[in-house]
């Protein structure tokens, strides 16, 4: 196959191929959105206050180290393995993914023995009055680091050779669906922190080996049951100085957006208390419940932008990435500015005590929408090979982030912890929305956004307001104004199908031509 070749335009709509794709992928990111929620309701539900901080702050110093020194190895594959493809690279595949796999577990041993080792500095400072408890958690999670690591490489493999079906049903379903049924097993038995946190690592080993599988089966079916490599176009060297001079920057930018979001916990719990820190995880948590849809099409678009991208079909990129912001306004808005203006209620599903959080949500809900309206603005940097440019914008957005927080936490905990999370949420979609718009000339006309966004705050920002003004904030309320916002929203959405892209969307469902394999 020559570059020529495959530098040749696809023929067909993009769009189909999104739809499918996307469908399956919300679909999967739904479940483990809920999947996740019922983990939340499981650990503030069954534990104390007190208990449940510990765990969301051991978790998140894992999510933390584990993101740090896998390096940005997802973004990696998931951008190369398709863009080789493209070119007629397939012979460099192999030595690709041992450029990739290789310092991960180098890496990986590393971790493991740090966090040996710095145990017993993190437990005090996590654990307060019960450090020993938060101790055999940090224990548990060093000797584990390892195939946590191995996990992120192997599941995105599998989505790098294609196949979003394999990824969703791994990572998206298999973990979130275990992890609940696991711990709550623990919390039912009144195991200790240590064993619920063990609960909570056991489905990624499991998904490890389950991956690996996988990607032996894709090697296969590329290459041979015998796994005869083809002799290759590029030396090693040279691919993994291409892998990596695009991974490095993105692995220290993917550390950025991570201590993004969980920086906040852990200085909640250091600056305030265990309690707090629940309460906010509780809160801040609970916003990521809205994006699924951005997710969905994230994993839906990443190889079409990558593979258009190589061959500098910018029109192509253009189409879909518009088109997929239109969906992700229309359909997310509504949920978030339901739980802007219902927070208390929102947040009573955890508890009475969580719902001083309120605040807190609302303020983080009215800043993910200007999120959303961005659309999938780092996946079109990160395929667009603009790793550095994701990585300024992460390394301003967290000195920001550091700043405001030791500023407003002292001051005003959790809500202040809100607002400097806000702030940073502006910020870092604001810059990479310029930069592929201006940057890289990718965006499309803005007027469609614009009325999605508008018909949703009008239907479920102005009518539910006037609900909860007139009535207060109860659950009956809340669901009273959903459903005053949807007899209004679905009418006018499906009247105006052609400019808000709903048509396309619809079209693409019942597209013979789109496949998710």
């Amino acid at each position: 196959m020559s570059v020529t070749a495959a530098a040749a335009r696809p023929p067909g709509n993009p769009l189909g191929a999104v739809a499918r794709g996307g469908s399956f992928a919300a679909l999967g990111t739904g479940a483990g959105s809920i999947l996740g929620f019922v983990l939340t309701l499981v650990v503030t539900r069954g534990l104390s206050t007190t208990s449940a901080g510990q765990f969301f702050s051991a978790t998140a110093v894992f999510i933390v180290l584990q993101t740090f020194l896998s390096f940005g190895v997802g973004a990696g594959l998931v951008r190369f393995v398709p863009r080789f493809r493209a070119l007629g690279r397939h012979a460099d595949v192999p030595a690709l993914l041992a450029v990739a796999f290789v310092p991960v577990a180098a890496l990986g041993v590393l971790g493991t023995v740090g966090m040996w080792f710095a145990s017993p500095v993190l437990a005090q400072h996590v654990g307060h009055d019960d450090s020993a408890a938060a101790l055999g958690s940090f224990r548990v999670l060093a000797l584990l680091f390892l195939p946590g690591m191995l996990e992120v490489a192997a599941v995105e493999c599998t989505r790098a050779f294609g196949s979003i079906r394999k990824y969703v049903l791994v990572q998206q379903l298999g973990v979130p669906a275990l992890r609940p049924l696991l711990v709550g097993l623990g919390v039912a038995f009144g195991a200790p922190l240590w064993v619920l946190v063990l609960a909570w690592m056991v489905p990624l080993v499991l998904a490890l080996v389950v991956a690996a599988a996988m990607v032996g089966q894709s090697l296969k079916k590329s290459y041979g049951r015998r796994l005869a490599w083809p002799e290759r176009s590029t030396s090693v060297r040279e691919i993994g100085l291409e892998y990596w001079r695009f991974t490095a920057a993105r692995g220290l930018s993917s550390v950025m957006e991570i201590l993004l979001n969980w920086l906040d916990i852990l200085l909640v719990a250091t600056m305030v208390s265990a309690t707090q820190a629940a309460i906010y995880a509780a809160a801040s948590r609970f916003i990521t419940s809205g994006t699924l849809v951005l997710q969905a099409l994230r994993l839906a678009i990443a190889g079409d932008v990558s593979a258009a991208l190589a061959r500098r079909d910018t029109e192509r990129v253009s189409q879909i990435y518009h088109a997929a912001s239109q969906w992700v306004v229309l359909s997310s808005w509504p949920l978030y500015l339901v739980m802007a203006i219902f927070a208390p209620t929102v947040l009573r599903i955890f508890g009475a005590s969580y719902s001083a959080g309120a605040s807190a949500l609302t303020v983080l809900c009215l800043a993910m929408l200007l999120n959303l309206a961005a659309g999938n603005v780092g996946t079109v940097l990160l395929m667009g090979g603009k790793s550095s440019w994701v990585l300024g914008d992460k390394g301003a957005s967290l000195a920001i982030n550091v700043a405001a927080n030791l500023i407003l936490v002292p001051h005003f905990g959790i809500t202040g912890a809100a607002v400097a999370w806000a702030v940073t949420i502006v910020l870092d979609s604001g810059l990479a929305f310029a930069q592929v718009r201006w940057g890289m000339g990718i965006g499309g006309r803005l007027r469609g956004i614009t009325i999605a966004g508008l018909l949703a705050l009008g239907c479920f920002g102005v009518l539910p307001l006037a609900v909860r003004a007139a009535f207060g904030s109860s659950l009956p309320t809340m669901l009273a104004g959903i459903a005053l916002g949807l007899v209004s929203y679905l009418p006018l959405a499906w009247m105006g199908r052609d400019m808000l892209g709903v048509r396309a969307l619809i079209q693409g469902f019942t597209s013979r031509g789109a496949q998710v394999s």
